[in-house]
């Protein structure tokens, strides 16, 4: 199901820098929320799995490391 509405509160000074931001880029308000909410998702979803493969790497190197010394 699509949802068409969200009411949601919003500082005054916010709002007004969204509204200053989307007329900036020619676009309409609620389209320049959808992409900063995306755009917020999509960077927090590739920085957990940017550490989910350093914490997979340092296991990695550790098991290497154990390996080499034996």
């Amino acid at each position: 199901m699509k949802r068409t509405q969200l009411n949601i509160e919003i500082d005054q000074d916010l709002l007004k820098t969204l509204k200053f931001m989307a007329l900036s880029q020619n676009i309409k308000l609620n389209a320049l929320v959808k992409q900063i909410l995306s755009e917020k998702i999509k960077s927090n979803i590739s920085s957990k799995l940017d550490k989910s493969v350093s914490d997979e790497l340092d296991e990695i190197k550790k098991r290497i490391s154990k390996l080499e010394n034996s």
